[in-house]
């Protein structure tokens, strides 16, 4: 069993609901404790030369952890995406997803039925863009084929998540499928 050496003075401590706070005295200055709300340990613990000082201290610990807080919530929206962002992932929609390590595999996916936040979804083909294989001879681009489903591939279902910046994405193994947009994809291979 582990000796929590902060409880008592954790327990006296004032709560302010974003932080837990003691204030104090000792021979070099007044101090300030400071505690998020589950925390056990203090993430501030200093003395200052002033009271003024020590409750500027504090004044500017309490806005910062409000204004994190808003930032957290904001971000939790935008994750939550729209009605209208959601849409963007209807049947038809295609998603373009880009892996591989010493190479850039392209393989586009197509929406085949969503219900909510769940979509099923199935590999498409994809076609070459004429003149765009690079001088080397092992990349070129890449446009998806709408609705050319690949016979050996299964449908499989995933959730659209949504980038704090509101862009729809579906997770994968390795990374994740953006939306595509259209335009000519990046592939590259070993001979």
């Amino acid at each position: 069993m582990r000796f929590d050496i902060w409880q008592t003075e954790r327990e006296k401590a004032e709560d302010l609901g974003v932080l837990k706070v003691l204030k104090g005295e000792c021979m070099k200055g007044p101090t300030l404790k400071l505690w998020l709300p589950k925390a056990i340990k203090p993430f501030s613990n200093f003395y200052y030369k002033t009271v003024e000082a020590r409750d500027n201290a504090l004044q500017m610990a309490i806005e910062s952890q409000n204004k994190h807080k808003a930032l957290v919530q904001e971000r939790k929206q935008a994750r939550k995406g729209s009605p209208e962002l959601l849409s963007k992932a209807d049947p038809g929609a295609i998603f373009h997803w880009s892996w591989g390590y010493d190479q850039t595999n392209c393989d586009f996916y197509q929406v085949i039925s969503r219900k909510g936040y769940m979509v099923t979804v199935r590999e498409i083909g994809q076609s070459v863009v004429e003149n765009s294989i690079y001088s080397h001879g092992m990349a070129d681009q890449r446009l998806a084929i709408k609705d050319s489903f690949l016979e050996n591939k299964k449908p499989f279902v995933k959730k659209v998540q949504f980038s704090s910046d509101g862009r729809p994405y579906l997770s994968m193994d390795y990374g994740w499928c953006d939306l595509w947009n259209g335009q000519p994809e990046y592939c590259s291979w070993y001979a």
